[in-house]
């Protein structure tokens, strides 16, 4: 086994080309919306649609922009994620439209509650007021996240009840360093409660959307191929085919490509990948 070791260190560097000539990217997941649905998304009846008056608003290289994928309340649209890399947390970053009369808390027609879970667990319960001034919304933003509050935006307005607001979810703490550290992730949006109305009522949408691994300082598992048997032989041939140009053995997240860089320090492929994958496998430290 030394002997192929060191037969394929000494081609790592000069595969770049054939692998990929990016620099290893926590990012697993990002969408846009203003083409198609990225594979992994399952949006309920929400679709795709023109941002109207939300166009521009946001920050340096995050605005709202072509179309987002809008919602009615209460239908729920999941994200789901498989294989992903060892992490220890995840960031969660998306632009949120507040769109026409949701009614936030208060008394009757209330009750439209923008609900995030991940794997279950709820991380965000908030609720959302744009039709009057009188009515209570939970959710207050942070510096910065704040975009636009209660003008018209387009949609069912203007006037009346139907405002608009925007915000960028992404400065909140909330959706940042969430422990996770599976394999897999489903997350899903929701605004529930007993102030469901229809679409041309009340509405959502997001844009910008991205998931983030946090913790990728660790070196990945052994288990190169993913197929849950390790350690095997198997592990360390798979681990040079795809340092050779090879097939991913496994469906690499979205946007993705299959990941070499073993030690995860953003440079790849390099000789200390190798050295530190048999290290690991050996029994050593990362």
């Amino acid at each position: 086994m030394a002997c192929a070791t060191g037969s394929q260190r000494g081609f790592a560097v000069v595969m770049l080309a054939s692998v990929a000539s990016v620099a290893h990217a926590q990012v697993v997941f990002s969408s846009n919306f203003d083409t198609s649905l990225a594979s992994g998304i399952a949006p309920g009846v929400a679709q795709l649609t023109p941002v109207q008056g939300f166009a521009g608003l946001g920050s340096a290289g995050r605005t709202f922009g072509g179309s987002f994928l809008r919602s009615p309340t209460g239908n729920t649209v999941t994200i789901q994620l498989t294989n992903l890399p060892p992490h220890q947390a995840i960031d969660i970053r998306f632009l949120f439209a507040a769109i026409d009369s949701l009614d936030g808390t208060g008394s009757f027609p209330e009750g439209d509650f923008l609900r995030v879970t991940a794997d279950g667990q709820q991380i965000f319960r908030e609720s959302f007021a744009n039709a009057t001034q009188t009515q209570d919304q939970t959710y207050v933003a942070p510096p910065g996240g704040q975009l636009a509050r209660r003008i018209d935006l387009g949609f069912s307005g203007p006037g009346s009840f139907y405002t608009d607001s925007a915000y960028d979810m992404g400065v909140d703490g909330r959706f940042q360093n969430i422990a996770h550290t599976a394999s897999t992730l489903t997350i899903s949006f929701l605004i529930e409660g007993p102030g469901i109305q229809d679409l041309g009522d009340e509405s959502w949408a997001m844009d910008e959307l991205t998931i983030s691994l946090v913790g990728g300082d660790v070196c990945d598992s052994i288990d190169f191929n993913r197929n849950d048997v390790f350690p095997e032989d198997q592990d360390i041939i798979d681990f040079f085919s795809v340092l050779a140009g090879g097939l991913c053995p496994y469906a690499p997240p979205v946007g993705q490509v299959c990941d070499i860089d073993f030690n995860n320090n953003d440079v790849f492929p390099e000789d200390a990948d190798v050295i530190d994958f048999f290290t690991v496998l050996a029994g050593g430290d990362c």
